[in-house]
């Protein structure tokens, strides 16, 4: 049985997905959930400290994911690829309308930076992990492309993105996986 703040965060995500940030509140959120105002309040002190716990929520669902992917001793590509493409399709992508979706991705740069700033860091530093243990291992090699695994990390991380946002009518999987074997590529020993 979820507790009384999962069924707000879970209500307050349902909210903000139907209606946007701007015109979902707290008010809307207790008529939805069926929990008055006031205890909302108590736990969430604004709307943004509302949106910032849904967004919150959802890093750490996904983090759960990401430790098992650090602590894996599976393919590192396949492994990466599969990462890559989970954080591709981001929280909102599920948002049926664009303005909502350009609404709620305004809303999560402006009041949840530190948290995206935070997650990206995080997913990095899991990369860089494996890729370390790659070329421990002498599965993965550096000296072809001259990077240190920091910045290996940062490129696999940051590459598909760019992709991913100019070609959204397009398969982004394909895209993804067309990348992920050019770096397997220049790194093989």
């Amino acid at each position: 049985m979820p507790s009384t703040t999962e069924k707000i965060l879970n209500t307050a995500m349902d909210c903000f997905f139907q209606h946007g940030y701007g015109a979902a509140n707290i008010s809307m959120v207790s008529r939805y959930v069926g929990i008055s105002r006031v205890t909302i309040h108590k736990q969430f002190k604004s709307k943004e400290l509302l949106f910032r716990a849904v967004v919150e929520q959802h890093f750490q669902q996904n983090n759960l994911l990401l430790d098992e992917y650090r602590l894996s001793e599976e393919d590192f590509w396949l492994e990466t690829q599969a990462l890559i493409i989970n954080r591709c399709e981001g929280i909102f992508d599920n948002v049926a309308s664009s303005l909502i979706r350009a609404d709620l991705l305004h809303a999560g740069q402006a009041y949840c930076k530190d948290l995206i700033q935070a997650e990206e860091n995080l997913v990095k530093k899991c990369i860089q992990s494996r890729i370390e243990k790659e070329v421990t291992a002498k599965r993965l090699t550096l000296s072809n492309i001259d990077m240190s695994p920091a910045k290996l990390a940062e490129m696999i991380y940051f590459a598909p993105f760019g992709i991913t946002v100019s070609v959204s009518g397009n398969d982004i999987t394909l895209f993804v996986k067309n990348i992920i074997t050019i770096f397997k590529a220049s790194t093989k020993p």
